[in-house]
């Protein structure tokens, strides 16, 4: 809006600036007039207009976009990027902190005065507005961390605390929304203080390992000589700037150089479409960072679990190292799933069904922002699937249920491939791997044979007979014992 009347104002200012000068013009003689009206064209002929300085492009926020993008910044406010970084409150932490706030856990090893297997009661506390976990810390003993911040509120959601020296690390328990029930997260039921994977050791620092898709605009700046962090962000949460990168650029041009404003700010939209699935698998997906982390000291990961300096905009892979050893966690592979899929061949990429600037009118805004509810959107493109075979055995034919089956218990498999029965017999039962029956709730007891046996039966039901089955018996020929 600010940018939009500033315009405004410089056509209406420039509008009577040429009217005064043409009766200027008219009440002088041929001359003045001539000279005028060159140093008129003078005065516009400004080469910082033509040819406009722009600096390196820095954070905004996402504030700063609202001015001109309000129906997209109140789109976005609605979404699960707004929220994947919140200070604790009353709107914001899903977690019981009062009623349904222990738990208790068998400690995995030996951890300073705790003996392996003794039971250890967690607690999660509220205290007039901010929130506690009592645990374990690294010491071995119990303390009171005051939650900073939440991220996630979905299906689940964790919590962050900072230690003096700065560093943040998640607490050891994780609220199940679904579930409304208290799971362990790193901590005594898994490992112990000391053994590199404890929630409160140095590999497990936050900054180091998820901060990167929980803010935008983020800056670690760690001090080795200190041993502390000054981290700072322009914003928490996955902001305007995290998809369309820095926008500082864009805001000069939107107030002075109007003919630069789509050449200051990536629009993924008008990306080759590699590039544009890109941005989004720089958080959706699983790896580690091509720079390794520097400053480094003794126990801290050796690289980010993000693609550090990643431009937007930029081929993500020169970001990324493989991770042969799967040390990064985390349900968020959309990407990675994405890639093995005929989607990928074909071109069709994350954008060409969500959309993150509009609200879904058809379902709840926490869901996935589909730009059609569920199947709708599937049968949009594939309107050629008839109901025969293995897509008429349920008559409302899910295509969602079967071609992404929620391997992980919480989200939908990007691969859009059908999981038999029969590859979760091979890995050795439903809790190695999920299927896509199984994963129904009419077939979640029913035994792994008897689904295969079912969906061979369905397949064939409806299959051809062979091409030999049409071929006419040959007539044998007349033996010569009988002539």
């Amino acid at each position: 809006m600010k940018g939009t009347l500033f315009r405004y104002g410089i056509f209406v200012a420039s509008g009577v600036f040429i009217l005064l000068m043409s009766v200027t013009s008219c009440s002088h003689g041929g001359g003045e007039g001539t000279k005028t009206e060159a140093a008129d064209a003078a005065a516009f002929d400004n080469p910082e207009f033509d040819n406009p300085k722009f600096d390196e492009p820095e954070y905004v926020g996402s504030l700063e976009c609202k001015n001109c993008h309000l129906r997209e910044y109140d789109a976005w406010k609605s979404t699960l990027h707004s929220k994947a970084m919140l200070l604790p409150g009353e709107l914001s932490v899903m977690g019981d902190f009062e009623t349904n706030n222990r738990l208790t856990v068998k400690a995995s090893a030996e951890t300073g005065k705790i003996p392996k297997d003794e039971e250890l009661t967690i607690t999660m506390l509220k205290r007039k507005d901010k929130y506690f976990v009592n645990t374990i810390g690294p010491d071995g003993e119990f303390h009171d961390y005051e939650v900073s911040h939440t991220f996630g509120i979905n299906s689940k959601q964790s919590y962050l605390t900072q230690f003096p020296n700065g560093a943040l690390y998640v607490l050891p328990v994780q609220w199940d929304v679904e579930k409304q029930q208290w799971f362990d997260f790193h901590g005594l039921a898994s490992s112990s203080p000391g053994d590199g994977d404890y929630w409160s050791d140095a590999g497990r620092i936050w900054q180091f390992n998820c901060a990167y898709c929980h803010t935008t605009g983020l800056k670690i700046n760690y001090d080795l000589t200190a041993e502390a962090f000054d981290t700072r962000m322009i914003e928490p949460g996955v902001g305007c700037e995290a998809c369309h990168g820095p926008g500082s650029n864009h805001v000069k041009a939107a107030s002075f150089y109007f003919d630069k404003e789509k050449e200051t700010i990536i629009n993924p939209k008008n990306l080759p479409w590699r590039l544009s699935a890109m941005i989004c698998g720089q958080c959706h997906k699983s790896g580690l960072s091509a720079k390794e982390i520097t400053p480094h000291k003794a126990g801290f990961p050796e690289r980010y679990a993000f693609p550090y300096d990643y431009d937007v905009g930029k081929p993500l892979y020169n970001y990324f190292v493989k991770d042969p050893e799967n040390k990064v966690e985390g349900g968020n592979v959309q990407y990675n799933e994405w890639q093995q899929s005929q989607h990928a061949k074909a071109g069709i990429i994350c954008i060409d069904c969500h959309s993150v600037h509009e609200k879904d009118t058809k379902k709840p805004v926490n869901k996935s922002l589909t730009k059609l509810p569920a199947d709708k959107l599937c049968k949009s493109c594939h309107t050629s699937v008839e109901k025969r075979a293995a897509h008429r055995i349920h008559t409302f034919g899910s295509c969602i249920a079967c071609h992404m089956p929620k391997l992980d218990g919480y989200l939908p498999s990007h691969t859009f491939q059908f999981v038999s029965p029969e590859e979760s017999l091979k890995a050795g039962g439903v809790d190695k791997l999920m299927n896509s029956c199984s994963a129904c709730h009419h077939h979640k007891d029913t035994e792994l044979g008897g689904l295969i046996e079912f969906m061979e039966a369905a397949k064939k039901q409806d299959m051809p007979k062979p091409f030999s089955a049409h071929i006419r018996p040959t007539v044998p020929e007349p033996d010569e014992k009988l002539k």
